[in-house]
């Protein structure tokens, strides 16, 4: 059995921000692992699993919907009986990569729309979300020994709203549509985007809008998300707004997405793992298969909903959501005690 080099101080993933010549994110890399403390680990009630004695470490990006992701990978592998160290919301994608590859993080959660676009650097879609994600697994498989297990349902891509009112007055439908007007009308409809996602500068985002359509897009704004779907909402000064499928704000149904045939990249999360890990531990892509299908849009909305808007923290909603889906429970000793 291989041991992970988690033990090693959380000070060396710093190091790895330093190396990458982003030394801003360092003070976000945690310095040990107190969010450890207090809850026990839970009991896997899923498919038979056994990782007693196997060590591993779990790291996540520092989204709220990432933190959610790599918790609830946390907690289960726990519950299966693994020695998990969490690097949980340790950076951005360059940081969370680079410490996998260096084997100071044994998996995370990634995009498939990210592998592609920012990690292999390819430029255009990929055809199908399946295509996609056989591309990008058998792409940096090959390349950097990174195992792709298969992705959850939820889609974390690029998408724009706008209010039904807007939508009806405007009769912009499609994205197709949205980038008539923008080459036809004076003034062109105001596109506003979230300060948050890096959508004006993502080769997948907004280039990729430009590059579909033969068009070019000056946002009206780039907004606090709150903000930018407050505007959208009013649909004055930003009748279109650029989201995320997987935005917790959406459930309530104010807003309509305009139809995609295809222009933005889909980001289905898909848990990563270098490939001597999963040599290693094939039980984790058993855990990670039973957790995948229940993480859908819906799934995903409502656990961020929880964090973003509620204001609870990431792990205890994250074991929670494992005890609701029956994955998981508190075992008998534990909850007697309480």
């Amino acid at each position: 059995m291989t041991t992970s080099p988690w033990r090693r101080p959380a000070a060396v993933l710093a190091a790895v921000v330093l190396v990458l010549g982003a030394a801003s994110c360092a003070a976000d890399v945690p310095e040990a692992d107190p969010a450890d403390d207090g809850a026990d680990a839970l009991r896997w009630t899923g498919p038979e699993v056994d990782l007693e004695g196997a060590e591993l470490s779990v790291g996540s990006k520092e989204s709220a919907e990432q933190e959610l992701l790599g918790w609830i990978t946390v907690e289960a592998l726990r519950a299966a009986g693994a020695d998990v160290h969490q690097e949980i919301g340790a950076g951005g994608t360059a940081v969370v990569r680079e410490a996998q590859r260096s084997g100071l993080i044994d998996g995370y959660w990634e995009y498939t729309g990210t592998g592609w676009t920012r990690i292999l650097a390819q430029a255009e879609p990929a055809g199908t979300p399946s295509e996609l994600y056989e591309d990008v697994r058998d792409r940096d498989g090959e390349l950097n020994q990174i195992v792709w297990l298969p992705p959850a349902p939820a889609s974390s891509s690029y998408a724009v709203a706008a209010s039904g009112d807007t939508v009806e007055d405007l009769g912009i439908r499609t994205l197709a549509d949205l980038a008539a007007a923008v080459e036809d009308d004076e003034p062109p409809p105001a596109l506003c985007v979230d300060e948050g996602t890096g959508f004006e500068d993502d080769l997948a985002g907004l280039r990729q809008f430009e590059r579909a359509f033969d068009v070019s897009v000056r946002p009206a704004a780039s907004l606090p998300t709150d903000e930018l779907y407050e505007q959208v909402d009013a649909g004055l000064f930003c009748p279109f707004g650029q989201v995320i499928e997987t935005d917790p704000r959406l459930a309530d149904g104010s807003l309509e997405l305009l139809e995609d045939a295809g222009t933005f990249t889909v980001h289905n999360p898909s848990f990563t793992l270098r490939q001597d890990v999963a040599d290693d531990h094939p039980e984790v892509a058993e855990v990670v298969a039973a957790l995948s299908p229940l993480l859908t849009d819906e799934a995903v909305r409502s656990l961020r909903a929880e964090v973003e808007l509620e204001g609870r923290d990431a792990r205890s909603v994250a074991r929670a959501w494992l005890e609701d889906t029956g994955l998981a429970e508190v075992p008998a000793d534990d909850d007697e005690e309480s």
